[in-house]
C-alpha cells in the first residue's frame, strides 16, 4: 500500500512512494502528528541521483522489519534536497556541525519542535567499517527518546543555537571582501594544492569548479605576470589532470561529479 509521498510530483519522493515506511512529505501533517503522539522524526534527505540514497533505500526502507520499527517509533519525514534546498542547507549545517562532515543520503532525527539532537548520512544495514548499522541506530535513538528525552531536548537547543549564532554572523557581517582577504584565499588553496595528482585533498576527489573559476578571474586580474603565475598554472593542472584521466566524459561532454581514486581515473557513476 503507497504511503503519504504517493501525492508528490517529485521524481524521488515517488520513488520511495511504495517504501514499507510511512513517509510524509514535508508538512504540517507529519509536523502535527510529531507533536501529537510525543515522536521523534527521521528526516531522510536526498535526490534522485544520489547512488548511496538508492542503497540505503534498498537496504532499509524496503526491508519490512525495519520499516515497521520506524513506523513505531518515529515519524518519518522525506525530502528531496532538489525540492527543497533551504531546508538541505539548515539540515546540513547541523549534519556538519556535530559530526564534521556531511553527504547524501542525510539522516537526521529531530525534537517535535524540529531541533536536531543526532544525524549522520548512509548507514548500513549491519555494523561495518567503523559505522554502526542502522537497526541499532533507530534503537538506540527510540530508546533514548523514551528513557532520556530531555538529554536530547538539550542536545536539540544547543544545536540550534549554535545554528542560530552562524546564520546571525553571516547576515550581520556586511563588510566587503578585501584584497588582503582574497590574498589569504589565494595562498591557503596554492598551499594545499596535489601538485602530484591535481585538486585539493584526497580521494574521493570533486572537482571544485567554483574553486577552479575563482582561480582563474584572480589570475586574469594578475594578468601581468600571467606566464608564471601559480594560480593560473594550479587551475590549468587540475583541468588537464581531470580530462586526461576517467573522469571526462569524451562521449557527452562534460565531467562526472567525482573520481573515487586520488588519480582521476576512476569516476562515480551515479544512478
Amino acid at each position: 500500500m503507497p504511503n503519504h509521498l504517493i501525492s508528490e510530483t517529485s521524481p524521488y519522493l515517488l520513488q520511495h512512494a511504495n517504501n514499507p515506511v510511512d513517509w510524509y512529505p514535508w508538512g504540517g501533517k507529519a509536523l502535527a502528528r510529531s507533536k501529537s503522539e510525543n515522536k521523534p522524526i527521521f528526516l531522510s534527505i536526498g535526490y534522485a541521483a544520489c547512488h548511496w540514497c538508492h542503497v540505503m533505500a534498498h537496504e532499509s526502507f524496503e526491508d519490512k522489519e525495519t520499516a515497521a520499527f520506524m513506523n513505531e517509533h518515529f515519524v518519518n519525514i522525506k525530502v528531496d534536497r532538489e525540492e527543497r534546498p533551504d531546508l538541505d542547507a539548515i539540515y546540513m549545517q547541523a549534519t556538519v556541525a556535530m559530526t564534521g562532515s556531511g553527504g547524501w543520503p542525510m539522516s537526521v532525527f529531530l525534537t517535535p519542535d524540529l531541533k536536531p539532537f543526532f544525524t549522520g548520512t548512509y548507514f548500513p544495514p549491519v555494523a561495518r567499517y567503523n559505522m554502526p548499522s542502522f537497526k541499532d541506530v533507530l534503537a538506540g535513538i527510540a530508546r533514548t527518546w523514551k528513557e532520556q528525552q530531555s538529554e536530547a531536548a538539550r542536545v536539540g537547543d544547543e544545536v540550534s543555537s549554535h545554528l542560530q549564532q552562524a546564520l546571525s554572523v553571516n547576515i550581520q557581517s556586511d563588510s566587503p571582501f578585501t584584497q588582503e582577504h582574497l590574498n589569504a584565499a589565494v595562498k591557503s588553496l596554492l598551499d594545499n594544492y596535489d601538485w602530484g595528482n591535481g585538486g585539493w585533498g584526497s580521494a574521493p576527489k570533486f572537482p571544485q569548479p567554483m574553486t577552479i573559476e575563482f582561480l582563474l578571474r584572480r589570475a586574469v586580474r594578475e594578468s601581468e605576470n600571467l606566464e608564471n603565475s601559480q594560480i593560473l598554472k594550479s587551475s590549468l593542472h587540475v583541468l588537464r589532470s581531470m580530462a586526461r584521466g576517467g573522469m571526462y566524459d569524451v562521449v557527452g561532454g562534460g565531467f562526472s561529479r567525482y573520481s573515487v581514486d586520488n588519480f582521476w581515473r576512476v569516476p562515480h557513476f551515479e544512478n
